[in-house]
């Protein structure tokens, strides 16, 4: 389908094989082939994001069945980044991504959201020194999964004082407010 919106194996990977690939139960593994998504056979080019969201979310509340749904989805993607950033094309956005103060890095945003799905649009308003909002066409509890991805890429490409909030969301996608310290030159 032309607009059927697709999440690319790379990110499957990312999550589900480097991140959580230890941490997955033979039932576990069974639960994910039973929402489409099976690992023990070469994984597929793409799957559509209502599989990805479906498979997300069981991951979160089997590994995080202490939190409530929203922090287990956030924390979800924290982990994928750093499974994320081991796989080729990771490591690749991650080493350019070291190299960018916060503010370029964030205004490549939409490219790097890209590598993995075919879907993903934003947009980042400067709000003062030091400080964006990022808007995502992200629903549903993938907006969650997104603010771990904000915050666990900050921390991959060096930013351990980069904060971001969640400050608004709707039927059409999410903000967050983006915060860090300038650096002087």
């Amino acid at each position: 389908m032309k607009n059927e919106r697709l999440v690319f194996d790379q990110t499957v990977e990312g999550l589900f094989v480097r991140a959580l690939g230890s941490r997955l139960t033979p039932a576990l593994k069974l639960q994910l082939k039973q929402a489409g998504l099976d690992l023990d056979k070469r994984l597929m080019p793409a799957y559509p994001v209502d599989v990805w969201e479906r498979c997300v979310g069981i991951a979160a509340r089997s590994l995080h069945p202490d939190q409530p749904e929203s922090e287990a989805f956030r924390l979800v993607g924290e982990q994928h980044i750093q499974g994320y950033s081991e796989t080729m094309l990771g490591r690749a956005l991650f080493g350019v991504a070291r190299l960018l103060n916060p503010r370029r890095r964030l205004a490549r945003v939409r490219q790097n959201f890209r590598a993995g799905n075919n879907y993903q649009e934003a947009l980042i308003t400067d709000v003062g020194p030091g400080e964006v909002d990022m808007w995502l066409n992200e629903r549903g509890m993938l907006r969650h999964f997104k603010h771990g991805i904000v915050l666990g890429s900050a921390r991959c490409a060096g930013d351990l004082n980069m904060k971001a909030d969640l400050r608004h969301f709707d039927d059409e996608g999410v903000t967050f407010r983006i915060t860090w310290t300038e650096v002087k030159p």
